[in-house]
């Protein structure tokens, strides 16, 4: 009786050691599965900060147009008219670029959402967890880089808007102080928006570390 009662917790310890490693090379699956889908990911995410660079160049040069405009004497029609026909050809390749940058950060966007039903199927807690965490920071992002790509299409009809009121025969100093201050503060907004986002990319980084060192 004390044999067979031996023989029945043996085979209960190895029915449950089983399933445990069964649990852990399921949950290694999913991790295996998490990291294809995330490096997906990553290929539309160099896109994207291909682009950002991209974007980087044009608003310097747009920049340095805009300082020699305002420097520009206010009777030099041919040079402010050539200045303007210039910023205009930047704003419009911008426009195109923040286009193809949304598009890209969407696509990584959503190749990384396909891990929620992977995390479902994680049977550790802490390592769902860990992996949940991942998820909720890329949400994160997603409002932070919505709200960037906004202020930046305001920011380019700002601009716009500005050099119009220089072509106009009787320019209004005070309208365009006005243009100014506005495109300033949406530029600075846009800072601490990326900067924010950014932020945050780092956080995915070492969430992501942390989550494959568990498994």
């Amino acid at each position: 009786m004390k044999k067979r009662l031996l023989m029945a917790v043996a085979l209960a310890i190895m029915i449950g050691l089983i399933f445990t490693l069964n649990g852990c090379q399921s949950d290694q699956k999913q991790a295996a599965k998490i990291q294809k889908i995330i490096e997906e990911a990553a290929t539309f995410e160099k896109d994207f900060a291909t682009n950002q660079t991209e974007l980087n160049e044009l608003r310097e040069n747009a920049r340095l147009i805009y300082i020699e405009l305002i420097n520009l004497n206010i009777n030099d029609k041919d040079s402010i008219k050539q200045k303007i026909e210039e910023s205009y050809t930047y704003t419009e390749q911008q426009q195109l670029l923040v286009k193809d940058a949304k598009e890209n950060y969407q696509k990584a966007y959503a190749t990384t959402l396909k891990i929620e039903k992977n995390i479902n199927k994680i049977k550790d807690d802490d390592q769902k967890n860990q992996a949940t965490l991942l998820l909720t920071i890329m949400n994160e992002r997603k409002k932070l880089i919505g709200s960037y790509f906004e202020h930046y299409y305001e920011n380019l009809k700002l601009q716009n808007t500005f050099y119009q009121h220089f072509e106009k025969e009787n320019i209004n100093l005070e309208s365009l102080n006005e243009q100014i201050n506005k495109i300033n503060e949406r530029t600075q907004e846009m800072g601490e928006i990326i900067q924010a986002f950014n932020q945050y990319t780092q956080q995915f980084i070492e969430a992501e570390k942390n989550y494959y060192q568990m498994n």
